[in-house]
């Protein structure tokens, strides 16, 4: 059904057997590099104007496990866990994926305006490799892929069935820093074609751009800003993902998370299933009385695991999101969904030292599970540390005080609950807006939105539905021996789908077909003749067209059919302001459909407030509940944008959006590697 000027929609979904996700920038500008490379480990610094660098970073990814003998007599000996080339993880041995035998991977902190060179090399025994980059837009220049620096070509987030880099090989990125702050801190997601699962095996990381005094709307506001004080949060599983995914879709396992890692450390908490990681140390932020910090929080969580974070005894003023500035914000925590990034400013007292708990309570389906973790938020001056509530000298030789003696002079844990704390909440979980839960819609940006978007239509609106619906999915059940309908009720796995329709995509990538497509392209407007998709499963290449330059709204509706869900949805290639979110009827449960929402609009009942919202790249949707976007399509190519939860993208929930005409995307570089489908004729 199309609304408004021209209806077509833009989100995106991956069929598990089938192809990942894509999109590419287009290329105004050659990189050149006018100075020697950097060492990127050496490019974090205090950014100055006119000090631009070339960062060069050399990212080897392969099979490796936690726990492995590199880690010696961890944790009998805390020390040991922190040892070169230890993954402790929870302490629950493990395959995982990993970037230079580190996870999270080597952080990339810069300036604006460095250039980034990253190779990565795939050191993996089979399958192709793609790095997203994820929140930075590349918009107006493009990232580098290629054998050669300073050759002008694409970013290489593409839809194909085999990957810029294949198993043995090596793929070169070369961009501008031009996404500031938080934007630009980021999970590397490099995923395996027909899974997308590495990110959840331990390929993640963060970049920190970072700019100038007076540059960043947050100056003043802070005293310190450094490298150490990057969370990464991340839901965490006991077996391979790709295996958990296997077990859902076709022998009935659960989709819940067994723990929760801080920057890939934190003894998991059912501490009576597994108890060897009991002893596991505590990832430890350390600070001095009397000082403003700058936190940066990155959720490269997989599951539906909106993580709840708080400080004992601290507040939380709430900067940034997803790389844009947000009018200061005191809260008492905030919740961080999967794909988001938050800024925090923490002030330190003078009188009311010691150590703390933060907290990182999971929700939705963190709670069969009651996955969660601590982090220990400790006071420190020069040859001493403050403790709670006695004091502790430190032992002379000693690098820091064990866990086993803070422990005994820290107040007990919080004890696990999915109840916001006491005091404001940003960014609550399936909440509409009020003064205590205050949503992304009731942020304020202290940039304005642009003039061209505050007018009463854009010129292209979407509606589109994001649900779990109760279909008979043929790659996960048989019509002839075990179908959907006559399964158990437990054994009904729902299909993740935008506007009933699941994505499938080509065999030849989109930036690379020229405009011919080797798969049936639909959408709610251009159906599948002979197929009524609200009743069955459907289907195809789902994409939507707008020109270059165009207004686009976007409304994602969660209709909340099926459970408590809530799908934080994340856009390729640009960033959009976040002009409304509501839950009309605010009860666990309710339900809501495309239709009426379309319904409510008309009748001028869906608001919009144009007075300076927020800026982001991923949302959520209230369960029930829908959220109104806006933006302009200024960055020609096929963006990706999908629900940022892997077992939901993988399954279909996902749409690409082609902004511009074919001829508005730069050629590709010559050598640019290429795949498709292949039949021989010749017998």
């Amino acid at each position: 059904m199309a609304v408004a000027c021209q209806c077509s929609a833009v989100c995106a979904a991956t069929m598990v057997a089938l192809v990942l996700a894509a999109a590419i920038a287009t290329l105004t500008s050659v990189i050149t590099a006018q100075e020697p490379p950097t060492a990127g480990s050496n490019c974090y610094r205090k950014c100055v104007p006119g000090d631009r660098r070339l960062c060069h970073f050399t990212f080897e990814v392969h099979p490796y496990q936690t726990m492995s003998r590199a880690c010696h007599n961890c944790p009998r000996n805390a020390s040991d866990c922190s040892l070169p080339d230890c993954v402790p993880g929870d302490g629950v041995q493990r395959r995982i994926i990993a970037i230079n035998k580190q996870m999270p991977g080597p952080p990339i902190q810069v300036c604006e305006g460095d250039t980034i060179v990253v190779d990565v090399k795939n050191l993996l025994p089979d399958g192709g490799l793609t790095v997203h980059w994820h929140g930075l837009t590349m918009l107006g220049e493009s990232a580098m892929a290629s054998n050669t620096r300073a050759r002008p070509t694409w970013m290489a987030l593409r839809v194909s069935r085999s990957a810029p880099s294949t198993s043995g090989g090596s793929f070169r990125y070369t961009f501008y820093a031009l996404n500031p702050g938080t934007t630009g801190i980021t999970p590397i997601q490099v995923r395996r074609v027909g899974e997308g699962f590495h990110r959840a095996d331990g390929v993640l990381g963060a970049i920190v751009i970072r700019q100038p005094p007076g540059k960043d709307h947050a100056t003043g506001l802070y005293d310190y800003d450094l490298p150490q004080h990057t969370m990464v949060i991340h839901d965490w599983l006991h077996m391979p993902t790709e295996d958990k995914f296997v077990l859902r879709h076709h022998g009935g396992g659960d989709d819940f998370p067994e723990s929760m890692l801080i920057n890939g450390l934190g003894p998991h908490q059912n501490i009576a299933a597994t108890p060897t990681s009991a002893a596991m140390p505590y990832k430890r932020f350390k600070v001095s009385p009397g000082a403003r910090y700058r936190f940066r929080i990155i959720n490269t969580g997989i599951l539906n695991c909106p993580i709840t974070v708080h400080i004992d005894e601290h507040q939380l003023t709430v900067i940034a999101t997803d790389g844009n500035p947000v009018v200061p914000t005191n809260a008492s925590s905030v919740v961080v969904y999967s794909g988001e990034r938050w800024d925090v400013i923490v002030k330190t007292e003078n009188t009311k030292v010691g150590t703390f708990w933060i907290s990182f309570m999971g929700g939705v389906d963190c709670a069969p599970s009651s996955a969660h973790q601590f982090a220990l938020f400790e006071y420190e001056q020069v040859g001493q540390f403050y403790k709670t509530p006695a004091y502790v000298k430190q032992q002379d030789g000693q690098q820091e005080i064990p866990d086993s003696v803070l422990l005994r002079h820290m107040p007990p844990k919080p004890v696990y609950t999915e109840a916001p704390p006491a005091g404001v909440q940003v960014n609550s979980i399936n909440s509409a807006c009020y003064d205590d839960l205050i949503c992304v819609a009731g942020l304020r940006s202290p940039v304005p939105m642009p003039e061209v978007l505050r007018t009463p239509r854009a010129n292209f609106t979407f509606y589109l539905a994001f649900e779990m619906r109760q279909i008979h999915n043929a790659h996960f059940y048989s019509r002839a021996f075990y179908n959907f309908e006559s399964a158990d009720e437990d054994q009904q796995i729902p299909t993740p789908q935008v506007n009933n329709l699941s994505f499938v995509g080509p065999s030849t990538p989109l930036l690379l077909s020229g405009g011919r497509y080797d798969t049936r392209v639909c959408s709610l407007e251009n159906p599948i003749p002979g197929r009524s998709c609200h009743d069955d499963y459907c289907e195809c290449l789902h994409m939507y067209h707008v020109p270059l330059g165009a207004t686009v709204e976007m409304v994602f509706i969660d209709e909340g059919q099926h459970g408590d869900e809530n799908h934080p949805i994340h856009l390729h290639g640009h960033h959009f302001w976040v002009v409304g979110m509501d839950r009309p009827n605010d009860v666990v449960g309710a339900a809501i459909t495309r239709d009426e929402v379309i319904n409510l609009d008309r009748s001028g009942q869906l608001m919009r407030n144009f007075y300076h919202p927020v800026r982001k790249d991923t949302v959520t949707i209230p369960d029930g509940g829908y959220t109104v976007v806006r933006f302009i399509a200024d960055n020609p190519g096929y963006w990706l944008m999908h629900c940022h939860l892997i077992f939901h993208s993988a399954a279909g929930m996902e749409v690409v959006f082609k902004v511009g005409e074919v001829t508005d995307i730069p050629p590709s570089p010559p050598g640019f590697p290429s795949c498709g489908n292949f039949k021989y004729h010749g017998l």
